[in-house]
């Protein structure tokens, strides 16, 4: 891990940022150290206002629970919330940025997101603040469905014992790290009550023990502070099946960027061990390559096909069978897919990446939140879902497709595969509701995109640009809402 900042002070406790509601002082033995609000330019300021806890004490019962398991903490206030519970996402960001400055060791968040339009914006300020060693705890949303930042590699996400719903058999498809007690018995003005079931309660006391676990071991990073919450989670869970979303800086070994599509995260170059300390993920594409560099402290992503078991990570790792054995420990049983499917056979030459990566964003403009595929082991670096050739067991394949789209609540499924397979795969979904192809003739690309019995044939000169991707998202969009104005 990089740039490892875990603020410690001798004696005095750990730094713990709640950003919430505001915390009413009263209820505080210590108080807190500093009450930040943010204004309503995304502006940072003192709050002089103390916050209502009759109102609605959410903020307030998170730091009594984190001071009741964790009396020598030092909490800092936050306020992004209005005291009843309100506000837009976008404080998060000022307020993280805050605590990345100020180098805050711990954050407690309580609430979060299940908007994927703002994944990818919090995807790069949460690692970048992981990158200088800030632990996050995060609710997961009530809901029961993907919440970010929860979900996130580099945040340990937090659900509670006792809900109705059924974590512990679909809790990786969630981001969920721990399932942990929220009910807890606080004192206000000598009359104790106890905190009601909620999300929101279990991960202050999650919080709390591990401020207690840094002040005991200060060496303790992301990776080994999941794998302790695992420990205290009251149901089993699985290690090691995280998402390769983690990366801040990376350097790539083994092969050279052949695709117009922007990576997710930052890259550098130079020779590794110039440049060491600026990354914390390492990309290789072969095993050679990495048994030139000394990868241990860093984290890895494998794109090879080689068998990388005899690697020493102490990071969070990645490769083709961290895919397979999600979709191997899949649990979700529904009753199919109830969103469009659309398949893009794509000849070898073209480059998909740009071509998914373009449409994706098309959709997300639309409003559409596309679950977008492809079958190279690289789409992972550009945000994309990879998902290997379907097995023997085409059923556990598509069930696994099929519990990610309601997790993260998609309107569709994008999956590109090889133009030279496309009969082979297209009885997967033989009723797939749209087919595009992409192929070369000379210095053009012909797109022929197939509805029902309809078929649409267009013309590219040159490279496709965003402007085409954008008109075959038209196209689409039309075909598919057309019966919704009828």
């Amino acid at each position: 891990m990089i740039g490892l900042f875990l603020g410690y002070i001798m004696n005095k406790g750990i730094r713990v940022a709640i950003i919430d509601n505001g915390v009413c002082e009263i209820f505080i033995k210590k108080g807190t150290e500093e009450s930040i609000a943010i204004d309503e330019n995304g502006v940072c300021v003192v709050d002089t206002k103390n916050s209502n806890w009759q109102q609605f004490p959410h903020g307030t019962n998170c730091a009594m629970i984190l001071e009741k398991y964790c009396p020598d903490c030092r909490l800092i206030s936050i306020k992004i919330l209005d005291e009843k519970g309100s506000g837009a996402i976008k404080s998060i960001y000022p307020a993280l940025e805050w605590c990345y400055k100020n180098q805050i060791s711990l954050v407690n968040l309580s609430l979060g997101t299940t908007d994927f339009r703002e994944c990818e914006k919090l995807r790069l300020l949460i690692n970048k603040c992981a990158s200088k060693g800030t632990i996050i705890i995060a609710a997961t949303a009530n809901s029961g469905f993907v919440t970010y930042p929860a979900s996130f590699t580099n945040v340990i996400g937090v659900a509670t014992t006792g809900s109705i719903l059924n974590y512990s058999k679909d809790y990786m498809q969630m981001g969920i790290d721990t399932v942990v007690p929220s009910e807890h018995m606080v004192k206000i003005l000598d009359k104790e009550i106890r905190t009601s079931l909620s999300n929101s309660y279990a991960a202050p006391y999650l919080c709390a023990l591990i401020a207690n676990g840094l002040n005991a071991d200060k060496t303790l990073d992301i990776k080994k502070l999941k794998e302790y919450a695992k420990r205290q989670s009251q149901i089993e869970m699985v290690e090691g099946a995280y998402e390769p979303d983690w990366v801040y800086k990376a350097y790539i070994t083994g092969r050279k960027k052949t695709s117009r599509a922007n990576y997710y995260f930052e890259t550098v170059s130079r020779e590794f061990n110039e440049i060491r300390d600026e990354v914390d993920t390492v990309i290789a594409f072969s095993l050679a390559d990495l048994e030139k560099m000394k990868v241990k402290s860093k984290n890895l992503i494998y794109i090879g096909k080689e068998d990388v078991q005899s690697v020493d990570v102490q990071g969070f790792f990645w490769s083709r069978e961290t895919r397979q054995q999600q979709i191997l420990s899949n649990h979700y049983q529904g009753n199919g897919l109830e969103v469009p499917v659309v398949i893009l056979t794509i000849e070898a030459a073209i480059d998909c990446f740009y071509i998914l990566t373009e449409l994706k964003k098309a959709f997300a403009d639309g409003g559409y939140n596309a679950y977008t595929i492809g079958m190279e082991p690289e789409c992972v670096l550009y945000g994309l879902e990879y998902m290997p050739e379907p097995m023997t067991d085409q059923e556990l394949w598509k069930k696994f497709i099929e519990s990610q789209v309601f997790y993260k609540q998609s309107d569709l499924v994008i999956w590109c595969v090889p133009l030279e397979d496309r009969e082979k795969f297209l009885k997967v979904y033989p009723d797939c509701d749209v087919e595009i192809s992409f192929c070369n003739e000379g210095e053009n690309t012909v797109v022929e995109i197939s509805f029902e019995k309809e078929k649409t044939e267009k013309t590219i000169s040159g490279l496709i640009d965003r402007k085409d991707v954008e008109e075959i998202y038209h196209i689409i969009e039309a075909k598919l809402t057309e019966n919704e104005y009828e």
